[in-house]
C-alpha cells in the first residue's frame, strides 16, 4: 500500500513538472514565431544583458556572501541574530519595497538605468539563497581541518581553496545555481532600477505573455529556460573542471 502511494505521488509530481513544458512546446509550434524571435536584435541584447547581470550578481555573492556564510556558521558573536535577520530580510519584505528603498541611493550614485545597478540589486535579492546554501555546506566542515592547515603554515586563502572549498563544493555550486536562477527570474526590480532602458529576457517576454502574442511569448519562455539550464550546467562543468585538473575534487560521476 505504501509503495503504491509513493508511486502515485511520484506520477503526480512528474505530471505537474512536465505538463507545463509540454504545453509550452505545443504553444510555440509556429516556425514564423521562432524566426521572428531570433531575427530580432532585441533578443540578443536582452540575452546578453540577462547573462551579464546574473554574473555580476554571482560575483558579488561570492565575494561578500562566502565570508559572511563562513563567519555566521563558525562563530558566535554579539549581533549574530540581527545580522541573520538583515540578510534574510529580502525574503520577508517584498522585493518591490526593498528596491524602492534602494532606488533613491542608486539615483544619487548614478546607478539607475545601468547594468551594474541592476546587477547590484539582483545580488541583494539573491544573497539570502546563496548564504543559506553555503551555511548548510559549512555545517559539514570540521574546524579541526582549518586548525591543521594553520599549523602547517597555510594562509587563509590556501585554507579556503585547498581545505574548505573541496568539502563545501556541493553547497557552493548549489548557491551559485540559485543566484543564476533567481536573477534570471527578476522582472519588477529590473524594470525599476533599469528604468526600462536595460532590456532582459523577462522584460522582453512579459508583454507578449500578458496581452500580446502568446505564441511569441512561448518561444521566449523556451529560450529563457534553455539558456538558464545551459548556464547552470556550464558553471558546474567549469568549476569542477578547474578543481579536477588541480586534484582538489574527486570525480564521483
Amino acid at each position: 500500500m505504501k509503495e503504491k502511494f509513493i508511486k502515485i505521488i511520484i506520477i503526480l509530481i512528474s505530471f505537474m513538472v512536465i505538463f507545463p513544458f509540454i504545453s509550452l512546446i505545443i504553444t510555440s509550434d509556429r516556425l514564423d514565431d521562432w524566426i521572428y524571435v531570433f531575427s530580432d536584435r532585441k533578443t540578443y541584447i536582452a540575452l546578453g544583458n540577462t547573462i551579464g547581470i546574473a554574473f555580476i550578481a554571482l560575483f558579488i555573492n561570492i565575494v561578500i556572501g562566502t565570508p559572511v556564510a563562513s563567519l555566521m556558521e563558525k562563530e558566535e558573536f554579539i549581533g549574530k541574530k540581527l545580522l541573520e535577520l538583515l540578510i534574510f530580510l529580502p525574503l520577508i519584505i517584498p522585493s518591490f519595497v526593498t528596491t524602492m528603498g534602494i532606488q533613491y541611493n542608486f539615483i544619487k550614485l548614478g546607478l539607475i538605468d545601468t547594468i551594474l545597478g541592476v546587477g547590484i540589486i539582483h545580488s541583494v535579492i539573491t544573497m539570502p539563497y546563496y548564504i543559506r546554501s553555503l551555511r548548510v555546506a559549512y555545517s559539514t566542515l570540521s574546524k579541526d581541518y582549518e586548525k591543521m592547515g594553520k599549523i602547517m603554515g597555510a594562509s587563509s586563502l590556501e585554507i579556503f581553496y585547498k581545505i574548505n572549498l573541496p568539502i563545501i563544493f556541493p553547497g557552493f555550486l548549489a548557491g551559485m545555481s540559485m543566484v543564476l536562477i533567481v536573477s534570471f527570474a527578476q522582472y519588477l526590480i529590473t524594470l525599476i532600477i533599469g528604468g526600462g532602458e536595460i532590456m532582459t529576457i523577462p522584460i522582453l517576454m512579459f508583454p507578449y505573455i500578458s496581452g500580446g502574442d502568446i505564441k511569441v511569448g512561448g518561444v521566449y519562455s523556451i529560450l529563457y529556460i534553455v539558456v538558464n539550464l545551459i548556464l547552470i550546467l556550464f558553471l558546474e562543468k567549469a568549476v569542477k573542471g578547474i578543481y579536477y585538473r588541480k586534484g582538489k575534487i574527486d570525480d564521483r560521476n
